[in-house]
């Protein structure tokens, strides 16, 4: 199993020096094995983000491409990630500019038909298929196009985004009824053999780990995890964290990190 951290904590205007800060030591302990990059223009900056962790020898798995479906998204979300996407490279650039590189985009980016057609002609080695909609119903979209890429002989794999599937349960009903959810997940990994854990503090696309106990966290280690071949860990910043982070805002992620991968390690997520 691969163990990925997002480059998403930096935002938009993020340096690899930043990022190297953050996270350099959590390469060096064998927390995380490498990066999904989030696929944000220009080309010229994307390539020395890639360049510069190579040197330090954290290599970069996976591009996180568009999601397409602002639609779908509370109307407010909506906006924001209208303007995010203008911001991300599409599919056949990235595949052009980094053959080696594993991509990965939401459900409604992945169902056009442009899209489609470009990867039938030039199947990848693997992509990844994000749920976008909040709940099941993000899930049964994400698999209806999956089994689509099958049927065609293509290598589609779901990541399951947790956020993505809770957003819309109360916080109480997930506490009192988390062993049942764990065991409806476990019965999607058929089709997503992979977890984005999203613990950032932008909260309407993160976690409320503060809020989760460590039994939670240490049975979704045991009931999910242990079946996965890849989790990634997303850490996006609320306000202007997504685009981007002073250092005084950098030095807060790096304390809220060390009590947060001490959580997730203690559990087995990583």
């Amino acid at each position: 199993m691969k163990k990925l951290i997002s480059t998403d904590s930096v935002g938009f205007l993020g340096s690899p020096e930043q990022f190297l800060y953050l996270y350099r030591e959590y390469f060096q302990d064998a927390t995380f094995d490498g990066v999904e990059m989030i696929a944000f223009k220009p080309l010229g900056r994307l390539k020395n983000f890639v360049a510069v962790l190579e040197k330090s020898g954290i290599a970069t798995v996976s591009f996180h491409g568009k999601t397409a479906g602002e639609n779908r998204l509370p109307a407010h979300y909506g906006v924001v990630m209208t303007i995010v996407n203008s911001l991300i490279f599409d599919a056949w650039k990235l595949a052009k500019s980094f053959p080696e590189v594993e991509f990965l985009s939401h459900t409604p980016y992945l169902e056009k038909n442009q899209i489609k057609n470009f990867l039938t002609k030039r199947p990848p080695k693997i992509f990844w298929v994000e749920n976008h909609a909040y709940g099941k119903q993000g899930i049964d979209n994400a698999i209806k196009l999956i089994e689509w890429y099958w049927k065609r002989g293509l290598n589609a794999q779901g990541m399951l985004d947790v956020y993505h599937l809770l957003a819309k349960i109360p916080p109480g009903d997930l506490q009192k009824k988390w062993s049942t959810i764990l065991d409806e997940i476990s019965g999607y990994l058929k089709w997503f053999r992979g977890i984005h854990f999203p613990i950032g503090t932008r909260k309407n696309d993160s976690l409320d780990i503060e809020n989760m106990s460590d039994e939670m966290l240490a049975l979704f280690g045991k009931k999910i995890v242990s079946r996965l071949d890849r989790v990634v860990i997303e850490n996006q910043q609320k306000n202007l964290g997504l685009f981007f982070s002073a250092n005084s805002a950098i030095n807060k992620i790096k304390r809220r990190n060390r009590i947060n991968f001490t959580r997730l390690k203690k559990a087995g997520i990583l």
